[in-house]
């Protein structure tokens, strides 16, 4: 069973085009999943493996979306689902979270410290690790393929460039691993340019990119500026961050931070030209490809956007 995850819509936005000047843009719309973002694909692709391999519980830890998108999935498939979330979490997702039947624990420390104790809680107790990295991150990023299967046979053949917002990673990481899967079965005449984007000085894929450095760096957990605009974001040590790092260098991609103020104008733009609702932090995409076409001084070519929780409002 799908649950409806997947197979969202890839739409032309001419009003960011003519805006921008960029020959052709479409926007990938994630928010279409059930529970609203893209971590729906994650959700279920973790939840077929738990119980392929018999686990009656499942967990993970998680500052909102990911622990949404599980208990939704965990609440279908019937299975116990256990999510730990920073206590200092100030967003509204538990709430949604608790809706769906799984269990909710607060976590001393941030979004790192809480898939520290989801880790150590599935090990002492036999629950499935559903957390992004380690030896999770081959399944983890599998969950992503399907976008870039789902962007060519739309298109019929790749984009130049695929633009998206970063915490972990993974979702850039998993669309680069299909379109290369796709490259590999002759599929696709090229591979996509990665782009990257997330909150300035707050997540260590960008620091790492910025830095020209081909090893992940780690920042210094006490240096993260957290607001409620940007926290979707932030992450000092990015659990996927290197596949990341490694899709976009592969690529000759581009790696760019936002300030706040520039993550609301860039979510303002995106609703006021195309009405078209999205977090600041997914809205960060379109970002970076602005910087790109620019600083490529050429601005030809079909280039695709996922929004993380994009959703057209056809009442606007």
């Amino acid at each position: 069973m799908t649950y409806g995850i997947g197979n969202t819509s890839l739409v032309r936005a001419k009003k960011l085009e003519k805006f921008f000047d960029i020959d052709t843009i479409y926007l990938k719309l994630e928010g279409e999943n059930p529970t609203g973002t893209h971590k729906d694909r994650l959700a279920i692709q973790h939840v077929d493996d738990a119980i392929i391999r018999n686990f009656e519980t499942i967990t993970i830890g998680s500052c909102g979306n990911y622990g949404v998108a599980m208990s939704f999935v965990a609440n279908k498939s019937k299975l116990d689902c256990k999510v730990f979330v920073p206590r200092k979490y100030t967003g509204d997702k538990i709430e949604q979270i608790k809706g769906y039947g799984a269990e909710v624990f607060r976590v001393k420390g941030g979004y790192e410290e809480a898939v520290e104790v989801s880790r150590k809680k599935a090990s002492k107790n036999g629950w499935y690790n559903a957390n992004p990295g380690g030896k999770n991150t081959p399944i983890s990023l599998i969950a992503y393929v399907d976008i870039s299967e789902e962007i060519q046979d739309e298109l019929k053949k790749p984009p130049e460039s695929i633009s998206v917002a970063v915490g972990n990673g993974t979702t850039l990481a998993g669309i680069h691993l299909g379109f290369r899967l796709l490259w590999r079965k002759n599929r696709a005449e090229h591979i996509p340019k990665m782009l990257g984007a997330s909150s300035l000085g707050n997540n260590a894929i960008i620091e790492t990119l910025q830095r020209n450095k081909k090893e992940m760096v780690e920042l210094a957990p006490g240096d993260i500026n957290e607001t409620e605009v940007n926290e979707p974001l932030l992450n000092w040590r990015s659990l996927d961050g290197q596949e990341a790092v490694n899709a976009i260098y592969d690529t000759r991609g581009m790696a760019i931070g936002f300030t706040d103020e520039e993550l609301l104008r860039y979510q303002n733009i995106i609703k006021e030209k195309e009405k078209i609702e999205c977090l600041p932090a997914s809205a960060c995409a379109l970002g970076v490809l602005e910087r790109f076409t620019k600083q490529k001084k050429d601005k030809s070519g079909t280039h695709v956007i996922v929004l993380t929780s994009g959703v057209k409002n056809e009442m606007a």
